[in-house]
């Protein structure tokens, strides 16, 4: 499994997020998660960057990651969603992080409020 290409550092890593909006489901997810009043915020400007990774979300206390998707868009690239998790689990847990994946179909209160509490 060969990465071609050069490395970028933290900081232009944030420079090419910058130029990206959140996308509608970041927005729901952050919507839900302010209405429900749990401890995460966006982060996936690169405010916070684990191991060259940028989360979606992380707690606001403590090293648990989160990051929402469309199960669609992560099967066309990445040698498929499974490996994309597995890849994000072994990178983060590594760094003493918990992540938490959200797909589009568990973007809801009931499952938010089950999954991360309150």
């Amino acid at each position: 499994n060969v990465k071609l290409g050069r490395k970028l550092t933290p900081e232009q890593i944030k420079k090419c997020l910058r130029r990206n909006p959140k996308s509608s489901l970041e927005i729901k997810f952050e919507n839900l998660i302010k209405q429900i009043g749990l401890p995460y915020k966006f982060v996936g400007n690169g405010e916070v960057i684990v191991a060259r990774k940028v989360p979606d979300f992380v707690h606001k206390n403590k090293k648990i990651a989160v990051e929402v998707y469309y199960r669609k868009h992560k099967e066309m690239f990445r040698n498929g969603l499974e490996v994309w998790k597995a890849d994000r689990i072994k990178i983060f847990n590594q760094e003493g992080w918990k992540i938490i994946f959200f797909d589009e179909t568990q973007v809801n209160e009931n499952t938010v409020k089950s999954v991360l509490g309150n």
